[in-house]
């Protein structure tokens, strides 16, 4: 654990790790026989009576979004020998860094239900459901993976560099309802149990070439991270430039710089709390009298937050420093695979070098998970109600990692045992296809997704898409179809 940090930092920006993007299977919204519908809206419906997951197995959902992808960052190996990470000296700097784009954003999520189970009581449906999260994300410029791959005598100036990660454990309580003939509502609350939380924030580095493999740098960024039982460890002792103390002339003369290589963690446990709650509502036009087929649906989900209790704290808010490169670089044209640690720790590495950190005080901070908007409309045929057409529309609030989705699915369900829904999306990360198959006879339910497509894998294994997802599991409905 003692290097977490910056496996962290790493991670962000060699394999891209990382944020937020939706934990659930959208294309799956409009399907009437998909036990967790009420996931991405709690006011929805089950058409049978209940049912229960299978433990860890109900629910899986991981995916990938963004413009940069895991192979604008790793290469199969020049020697022929596995695959190595961008920085390798042997491959060509034009071709690398045309893969970069002006800003570059790369988000992870998942989902893991470990137990989820719902059942009709108190005059309506009611859900509870035992899961574990994670987003990260990652927002990089051009520039930085210029100055960290093809460092050149001359001046830079690298702006809003941004990386963060967050795990928690979730515990939902949810119930829905009809109010009248035409509405049914529906809300959730969740206790949230926080694992960890990391977040670095490199507003600006600027680089002054003074001479031959020296610059001036002057940085303004700060790093945070929340565990139970993690601190800084051993820092070192460094001493602030004259020009700091003119500025500063109160401030001690020295201060302790973070080395996250020796990070130290004692007795992990949960790191935080907090609640969150998810609130819809759905309008059936044909039951109004109105639009026979017709359905409008709305849901805010993970609007909540977590208070974490031990967040260390580092920033360095200007102060300049002298620079001499990357000297301590220890990228080989080694298969990847058989990377020594301090190899494995290089990207790391050179993101302290960039950005030297001062130690700070230990606080308590609050952190909104990120909320999601969704609103759908759905239109099943009047001739033949089996077929329908759906739009979901999603919006991730999440500050700097926020986007926003339109879905056009067509749901199919020819008998109660059986759903497959096809859809496509336009957003702010991109394009994208996917479908849902829904195998749910009596007693049994089984169900395959993607929203975005793996799509192909190079022979060394590395996915060729950056927007991919899946979505599995595996459920016991009680009581027959309804619809």
């Amino acid at each position: 654990m003692g290097k977490s940090l910056r496996y962290f930092l790493a991670l962000a920006c060699f394999i891209a790790s990382n944020t937020a993007i939706a934990q659930n299977l959208n294309g799956a919204y409009f399907l009437d026989g998909f036990a967790y519908g009420h996931e991405m809206n709690p006011a929805k419906d089950y058409d049978r009576k209940g049912y229960f997951s299978f433990p860890a197995l109900g629910n899986i959902t991981m995916g990938t979004r963004g413009n940069l992808g895991i192979q604008d960052v790793i290469y199969t190996n020049p020697n022929g020998d596995g695959v190595t990470s961008f920085l390798n000296p042997h491959l060509d700097v034009k071709e690398v860094m045309s893969n970069f784009q002006k800003n570059n954003k790369f988000l992870f999520d998942s989902r893991i239900e470990l137990l989820s189970f719902g059942f009709r009581a108190f005059k309506g449906y009611n859900t509870f459901n035992l899961s574990t999260r994670l987003n990260a994300g990652l927002k990089a410029p051009y520039e930085l993976f210029d100055v960290m791959k093809n460092l050149q005598n001359q001046d830079y100036d690298v702006k809003d560099f941004y990386a963060q990660a967050q795990g928690w454990v979730e515990m939902g309580f949810g119930h829905s309802h009809e109010v009248g003939k035409a509405w049914r509502v529906g809300g959730k609350m969740k206790i949230l149990l926080g694992a960890a939380r990391a977040e670095a924030n490199g507003n600006r580095l600027q680089l002054e070439n003074t001479g031959r493999n020296r610059w001036t740098a002057t940085v303004d960024a700060s790093v945070e991270t929340s565990m139970k039982g993690l601190t800084w460890g051993e820092t070192e002792t460094k001493r602030h430039s004259p020009q700091y103390m003119e500025q500063h002339p109160k401030e001690k003369p020295t201060y302790e710089q973070v080395d996250f290589g020796n990070l130290d963690l004692d007795d992990p446990g949960v790191g935080g709390g907090g609640v969150a709650f998810d609130l819809g509502a759905e309008w059936d036009l044909g039951k109004q009298g109105l639009v026979k087929g017709l359905k409008i649906s709305a849901a805010l989900l993970d609007l909540g937050f977590i208070k974490w209790k031990n967040t260390l704290t580092a920033s360095n808010h200007g102060e300049s420093f002298v620079f001499r490169g990357f000297d301590e670089a220890t990228i080989s044209d080694s298969d990847w695979s058989d990377w020594e640690e301090e190899e494995w720790d290089d990207v790391g590495t050179r993101l302290e070098d960039l950005y030297p950190l001062e130690a700070e005080k230990t606080v308590s901070k609050v952190h909104a998970i990120g909320a999601t908007l969704n609103i759908g409309v759905e239109y099943a045929l009047p001739s033949y109600d089996k077929l329908s057409f759906g739009l979901l529309s999603t919006t991730r609030m999440q500050g700097k990692y926020s986007w926003n989705e339109e879905r056009l699915s067509v749901t199919l369900s020819p008998a109660k045992a059986f759903e497959i829904a096809l859809s496509g999306a336009v957003g702010t990360l991109g394009a994208s296809v996917g479908g849902v198959i829904n195998v749910h006879p009596r007693g049994f339910n089984l169900f395959f997704g993607m929203d975005h497509m793996l799509g192909k894998f190079s022979k060394k294994g590395i996915p060729q898409k950056n927007n991919a997802d899946f979505t599995f599991g595996i459920n016991f409905p009680i009581g027959k179809s309804k619809m």
